[in-house]
């Protein structure tokens, strides 16, 4: 379909550096997908593309995700950390 949008191609410079954190974090606590899912209810699946910069979380979706590892939204998204 030549007029889809791909997921790839929307999301802003503020969910790729997002998405970027959380997987890091993600990671440092040992999490896996389905561990952040049980605790969030988002689906592993869109996980993968926020945490890829393929997706552009609400911010209630991310003051969730931070909560979830255990830190905080502007920890998340302030440049230098």
């Amino acid at each position: 379909m030549a007029n889809a949008l791909h997921l790839e191609e929307i999301s802003h410079p503020t969910a790729l550096l997002f998405g970027g954190r959380l997987k890091a974090r993600r990671k440092a606590l040992k999490l896996t997908q389905v561990q952040l899912f049980e605790r969030t209810g988002i689906t592993p699946g869109y996980l993968s593309f926020i945490e890829n910069g393929r997706a552009n979380p609400t911010l209630d979706m991310m003051v969730k995700l931070s909560e979830a590892v255990d830190t905080n939204l502007c920890k998340m998204l302030c440049e230098g950390d």
